[in-house]
């Protein structure tokens, strides 16, 4: 059996499986309209087919999931063999793209940089001790102020990501990617023409 009948086959089989979901799901409605006055022991009954249906349905989209892990790979390998990022199929267009996962980001220094950079663009002013008669910096006379802040913020917050164009933007000469761990990943991605 070539490659086109087996797509044939996982077509049909594909419609065949939504066919009986479908009905399985109309089943369950049907049930669920006939018990809502029913005895709880067939509530119970009946709720407990519904979670083996969805438990079910989870494992097909895991399937489905996974099917499309490794079959994307093939299809960047055939799009790197055709020396090409992007070609069209007809309604779809095909990409391939790069992305970057990035993980256990370095949240303590990432908030320290913004915040002195921040700092760095306000002009800086210096006040006069009143004991010691000396100019001090204001930077100097905020500092454990500061410092407090954004421990407490560290403490209490769940920083899961930053933006790092806003990064690059804000932080001239930072490379986000030193500061987290970053895993790279190249997909193709297909999508209907102009979208």
């Amino acid at each position: 059996m070539n490659l086109n009948d087996k797509l044939i086959e996982i077509e049909e089989a594909g419609n065949e499986l939504r066919r009986l979901m479908g009905e399985a799901i109309r089943s369950a409605q049907d049930e669920a309209e006939d018990l809502v006055y029913g005895p709880k022991d067939e509530c119970q009954e009946t709720a407990d087919k519904v979670v083996d249906l969805l438990e079910i349905i989870k494992a097909i989209k895991a399937n489905v999931r996974d099917a499309d892990a490794e079959a994307n790979p093939t299809l960047v390998t055939i799009m790197d063999n055709m020396g090409t990022k992007k070609f069209e199929r007809g309604p779809l267009s095909v990409e391939r793209r790069v992305s970057s996962y990035r993980t256990n980001w370095q949240n303590d220094v990432l908030v320290r940089s913004v915040i002195n950079t921040a700092l760095d663009e306000i002009d800086p002013r210096s006040y006069v001790d009143q004991e010691s008669g000396e100019f001090i910096n204001e930077r100097e006379i905020v500092a454990p102020w500061l410092d407090a802040i954004v421990d407490r913020l560290l403490a209490c917050a769940a920083f899961r990501d930053w933006r790092v164009t806003a990064l690059r933007a804000h932080i001239p000469g930072l490379d986000p990617d030193n500061f987290c761990d970053v895993k790279r990943t190249v997909k193709a991605v297909v999508s209907a023409k102009g979208k």
